[in-house]
């Protein structure tokens, strides 16, 4: 099941896609998560790419930087639910790499930018591990 968002966070990512373009933009995804696991995202937060190197195909972020996020939506009653990130010049489709680094349970929208304008949006998550089998 897909998350659930409103236009504006949409348009709040696709900028923050187009202001990153040609690198990758990153950023957290805030929410709520309900029982039954279905994901309701009401907010977004950018983030810098700390990636060192090529920021056109890979991105990173801050581990500290999450932590305060955390810190702040938590009072709230609201969580860390997922990433978004853009892939400049490539379809909105998990690299071997974004699927490795996925933490199961999140929510995770890809934008393809194409000369500068989001083209295709996805989101992807990676299912729990069954805690049976161990």
């Amino acid at each position: 099941m897909m998350a659930k968002y409103s236009k504006n966070i949409s348009e709040q990512m696709a900028l923050a896609a187009q202001k990153a373009y040609p690198n990758e933009c990153c950023g957290i995804l805030v929410g709520k998560k309900s029982e039954q696991s279905e994901i309701e995202i009401t907010e977004i937060r950018e983030a810098p790419n700390q990636f060192q190197g090529q920021k056109a195909a890979h991105f990173k972020i801050d581990p500290l930087y999450l932590y305060h996020v955390e810190q702040e939506i938590e009072p709230r009653g609201l969580e860390i639910v997922g990433v978004y990130h853009s892939h400049p010049d490539c379809p909105a489709i998990l690299s071997k790499e974004d699927y490795e680094y996925m933490v199961p349970g999140l929510e995770y929208v890809i934008m393809s930018v194409q000369n500068g304008e989001v083209v295709d949006v996805k989101s992807y998550k990676k299912a729990m591990p069954d805690r049976r089998s161990a």
